[in-house]
Order: C-alpha cells, then structure tokens, then sequence
C-alpha cells in the first residue's frame, strides 16, 4: 500500500514538473513574440532604410522559435520580417534568386501545417510566389487558396487585388475573375478609401473595366463617378 502511494505522489510530481516546464516554455515564446510584433506593428515601414534594421524583430521571433518551434504566429511573422528584408536588401530581384523570399514561403508554409486554412498565411504565400520572373503553379494555388479562404477578409482582399492588377496582363481568365471579386471586396469594406481604390484601378488602367463589370452600389459610383480625363482615357 506504501509503495502504491509513493509511486503515484512520484508520478504526480513528474506530471506537474513536466506541465509546470510545458507551461513556461510557452509564457517564455509568447513574451518574446509579443515584444517582437507589438514594436514591428508600431513602426512606419517607409521610414526603414536597411535590412538590418528588422534584425531586432528578427532576433525576438528567434527567441520565441527556439522555446517553442511549433508556433504558427511567430512563423508567419518571421515570414514577414524577412519579406520586408528583401525589400531592403540586394537579395535578387525574384523568389528564385532571394533566399530571404525563399525562407520566408517555407516559414509561411510551415506554420499552415500547424494551422490550417489559414487565410493570411495563404496570403503571404501568395505574395511571395508573386515575385517570380515567370508566374507559376505556385502563384495560382496560393492566389486561388486566398480567394477561397479570405475573399471576406478585408486585409487579403486589398492585398490580392493589388496583386491580382499589377500582373493582369499575365493572369488567366480565372485569376482575372478573382481579382475582379477581390477588387470587389475591398470597396465595398469601409475600411478602405473609395477614393485610393480608384487610383489604384486608374493606375492599372482597369478602372473602365471594373466599373463595368461589378453591380453598382453606393461605395462603387464613389469610385466610378467624377473621374478625371486622366482616368477615362
């Protein structure tokens, strides 16, 4: 009957030691990812001059990986660090010559393992193998896997319809009508400017297009009425 006891007291103790370490791992990562992405999210992008001003970013999601390398969130956001370096570095001008883009689509494809049909990492990836000197297979899964999984989210809209104009000349007819449903979205979401959504579309040259291919509404005569000779020639 001792022996039953202590054997199970001893196995208690193992099982909250073991949960007590589990535990603190992860308070440890979720600290340094807060700190990580709290800062980042406070900074003015356009103020950056130099890769190397990400590294303290970097180096706090790091930290965060190495308690606990099964987090989906610092995956996507060192993904998105390292995005941003490429930007601010010479590391080719396409995913097939950046390193930095190449990490970053298997860190974003790593934390979709861990969570599923997740939308924004879907996004990310899109992004990236839009970078390619040539689109490919991998642009059109991750552009359709958007389109299926956050069409409705106003963020992934507005960044796949940018996307989707900035290669229109290339797309196929299905990623054409993707783009039109993502453009779609984003004026129909008030957090976007009617009027941005219009420059943007008179910019690609897809203004006249998109005004006459998508139902009328409030926010989208905002967009195709008053424009200038500029636009409409």
């Amino acid at each position: 009957m001792f022996m039953w006891s202590f054997t199970y007291r001893l196995v208690l103790i193992l099982v909250l030691c073991g949960f007590a370490i589990w535990s603190g791992r992860y308070a440890i990562s979720a600290y340094y990812y807060e700190r990580a992405k709290s800062s980042y999210d406070a900074i003015d992008l356009d103020s950056l001059e130099y890769a190397s001003d990400l590294l303290p970013f970097i180096n706090d999601v790091d930290e965060a990986l190495r308690w606990r390398e099964q987090y989906a969130d610092a995956l996507d956001l060192k993904g998105d660090l390292l995005y941003q370096s490429w930007w601010l570095s010479p590391d080719g001008q396409y995913l097939e010559q950046s390193t930095l883009l190449q990490t970053a689509a298997m860190l974003h494809e790593r934390a979709l393992l861990i969570r599923q049909n997740w939308s924004f990492s879907v996004a990310r990836l899109a992004l990236i193998y839009s970078n390619q000197k040539k689109l490919g297979d991998e642009f059109s899964l991750w552009f359709s896997e958007a389109h299926r999984l956050g069409l409705n989210e106003t963020r992934v809209a507005y960044s796949m319809m940018q996307i989707g104009l900035h290669h229109w000349p290339v797309l196929s007819g299905q990623q054409r009508q993707q783009t039109t449903d993502f453009t779609r979205i984003s004026i129909e979401q008030k957090a976007n400017s009617t009027k941005v959504i219009r420059a943007l579309l008179s910019g690609y040259g897809q203004l006249d297009f998109m005004c006459s291919e998508l139902p009328v509404t409030k926010r989208m005569q905002e967009v195709c009425t008053n424009r200038t000779a500029t636009e409409t020639k």
